[in-house]
């Protein structure tokens, strides 16, 4: 679970996005920042099954990667982050150590299409990225039976093609959940592999 140092930076990161929005700055100048009941909510849920190896796509300045490293702190766990901005993941990076949760996460900067492939597989794992993309990565992703993707803007961005597409994987369960922007859960009853979109 979070505790109080970390609910207190998640408020403050929330809160500048909020300034950001009502700036009506341009999005490359926006901080991307999940929502933080969405924060506890996957903190909680990565915690609760017990991820050890915790994918996240799209950390930005590090709002959800402070829950899902506190959810692997709690279960002797690991993130590995991927963001392909560098100004951002630097302050993620500093975050993290302020909170002494750098011991449970490993940053990688990059595009996650250019080294999903090689990363193995993921008990958990999170999409907050380009919206374009959520299919693509979701497609690369290897689970094992009872791994779980979230992905978070379902609702504010009406995102029903994906909502669709991995509906329609017969080896999962998903459900969306109207927690901050929306939140498709989406659960392994089989072992996902990437591409797969039909079982022999």
């Amino acid at each position: 679970m979070l505790g109080e140092r970390e609910r207190k930076e998640i408020a403050r990161l929330w809160e500048r996005k909020v300034r950001q929005d009502a700036l009506n700055l341009p999005q490359a100048e926006r901080h991307r920042n999940l929502e933080p009941p969405s924060a506890e909510f996957i903190c909680a849920l990565a915690a609760g099954v017990g991820a050890k190896r915790i994918l996240e796509i799209g950390g930005s300045s590090g709002l959800s990667t402070i829950a899902l490293a506190a959810a692997a702190r709690q279960v002797s766990g690991r993130v590995i982050s991927f963001e392909k901005e560098p100004i951002r993941q630097a302050e993620a990076r500093q975050t993290l150590k302020s909170l002494d949760l750098a011991p449970f996460i490993e940053f990688i900067l990059a595009d996650a299409g250019s080294v999903l492939d090689g990363v193995g597989e993921f008990d958990f794992v999170f999409i907050d990225c380009e919206k374009e993309d959520y299919i693509r990565f979701f497609d690369m992703l290897r689970l094992p039976a009872g791994g779980i993707v979230v992905a978070d803007n379902i609702i504010s961005h009406s995102l029903t093609n994906y909502v669709a597409h991995v509906r329609s994987r017969p080896e999962v369960d998903s459900i969306t959940l109207p927690i901050g922007k929306g939140l498709e859960v989406t659960r392994f009853t089989l072992p996902g592999q990437p591409g797969r979109s039909d079982l022999a």
